[in-house]
């Protein structure tokens, strides 16, 4: 299906629209299997944060925060009007800009995206104040290791006054790390990754804890919900109905008021002075 996107914001983007459209990207062999799992992993999560995401304006510039691997940056590009900018971590020996070509032979789509390299938790953002709509950082808190308030006070200042932030993260209290603790005696923490110290969830959260810290740092919360993101089935299903603490995505939507604030709670934070 190809639509402009003035069509895509008076159309129901479904679940198989998503995965046809994103499936035919090119990618090395080598890659595939671990593209086409996180894909088909990710469907729902992608689908619902199409549909919280506030509709932008030709003029109106989104941010997207640790775009990689780009899936979420591809279905911006086709059903959204916002002028994108994305960022990635390559490390510092790589340039501060790095081109990502995105080629889809099915639907004779190229894309290539100028990433803008840093550290979102170390760096400075090389960007303006007040220079943002819209600003998203899906699936990126849980895997900061050192300082999720510095990239708040960032996006707080180079987002306009009102301007938007999306969050959404996997909730720590999902029901299938609860069953892994209780019944299988699993450990709930990702393996070591290869990809080093950002390529593992170092810390996920609760929703009140990222309400807290988003809170804290100068967001007024507009929204904050947690969602099921996986096909669930059987007792799952109830139980997910009788308690929806226990489903799988946090979203939060949060707008920028006042000044940016850095915010240290002591549940969050410990020995910050050994910085």
């Amino acid at each position: 299906m190809h639509m402009t996107k003035s069509e895509s914001r008076n159309h129901t983007i479904t679940i198989d629209e998503i995965h046809h459209y994103l499936s035919f990207f090119e990618v090395e062999e080598k890659w595939r299997p671990e593209r086409d799992t996180y894909l088909r992993d990710n469907l729902f999560r992608l689908q619902q944060t199409l549909a919280i995401l506030p509709p932008g304006q030709p003029d109106s510039k989104l941010l997207e925060l640790g775009a990689s691997p780009y899936l979420m940056t591809l279905l911006l590009k086709r059903y959204t009007p916002y002028n994108m900018f994305i960022t990635d971590f390559f490390g510092n020996d790589r340039p501060c800009k790095v081109s990502v070509r995105k080629y889809n032979p099915e639907y004779n789509k190229e894309h290539v995206f100028e990433c803008d390299n840093f550290n979102v938790e170390r760096d400075d953002f090389p960007y303006p104040d007040g220079f943002f709509d819209m600003v998203l950082c899906c699936e990126l808190i849980e895997h900061l290791a050192l300082d999720p308030t510095h990239m708040l006070v960032e996006i707080h200042r180079v987002s306009k006054p009102g301007g938007r932030l999306l969050i959404t993260t996997p909730n720590v209290l999902v029901l299938r790390h609860i069953n892994a603790l209780l019944r299988k005696r699993q450990n709930i923490y990702g393996p070591y990754s290869g990809y080093g110290v950002y390529g593992r969830h170092n810390r996920e959260w609760t929703i009140d804890e990222v309400i807290q810290l988003v809170s804290g740092c100068g967001y007024q919360v507009e929204s904050a919900q947690v969602l099921d993101t996986y096909p669930h089935h059987g007792y799952s299903m109830w139980l997910k109905k009788l308690f929806p603490s226990l489903r799988d995505v946090i979203f939060v939507l949060a707008r920028a008021e006042g000044e940016p604030k850095s915010y240290y709670p002591e549940n969050l934070y410990a020995a910050m002075y050994a910085k």
